[in-house]
């Protein structure tokens, strides 16, 4: 019986220890977090571009992957030819059932 306390303990402080920098649910996330900011222009509202973009990768079960998440990618579905800012939102549904990682391109 220690034997398997002890395993539980050892599992539990892994997963917390990987998941410290990271916002990250075992049964559900849906998480968008500010990557980076480049050239903040202070004459817009928002600094962050007039038009917006989104590219994504999913996987399922962690065995098909497809999707380009790319910053090029989401500048050109955004029209954008000047990326001022990237946001990233990360999705998932049951650990590794289905996961989604989207690139959010600002700019001009």
């Amino acid at each position: 019986m220690r034997k398997i306390m002890l395993l539980a303990a050892a599992l539990v402080f892994a997963s917390v220890a990987s998941n410290c920098a990271v916002v990250y649910g075992s049964l559900y996330t849906n998480v968008t977090e500010n990557a980076t900011i480049f050239n903040r222009d202070n004459s817009q509202k928002d600094g962050i571009g007039e038009k917006s973009g989104e590219a994504c990768a999913s996987s399922i079960l962690g065995l098909i992957a497809t999707g380009d998440a790319g910053i090029k990618a989401a500048a050109k579905k955004g029209g954008i030819k000047i990326v001022k800012s990237i946001d990233s939102n990360r999705s998932n549904v049951l650990g590794s059932v289905y996961v989604s990682e989207c690139t959010i391109a600002y700019g001009d």
